[in-house]
């Protein structure tokens, strides 16, 4: 099961939206439509970035770890590392 999967059936079990999941989770309706589909167009799977996850168990209200238990060894984890320099409290 991939993450898209585990969100589809999440929104279907307690009816939500896309958009009221996107809005809920900070992500848009585009982001969570294509972790839904589970596949791009190139036949690789969707990758998920750390922010998304955030979102997602924001959203079902489910700790980090509870969503990133469902992303199987194939789907791609996306980490954006920002240097401290770029940090608005650095000085």
């Amino acid at each position: 099961m991939y993450i898209g999967d585990f969100i589809k059936q999440y929104r279907e079990s307690n009816g939500v939206s896309i958009e009221d999941f996107a809005n809920k989770s900070g992500l848009t309706t585009t982001e969570i439509e294509a972790l839904e589909k589970n596949v791009q167009d190139d036949g690789t799977v969707v990758p998920v970035a750390m922010r998304q996850i955030k979102g997602i168990a924001a959203a079902m209200d489910v700790p980090m770890p509870m969503v990133m238990a469902q992303i199987p060894s194939d789907q791609e984890l996306v980490v954006h590392v920002v240097a401290e320099s770029d940090q608005p409290h650095a000085k």
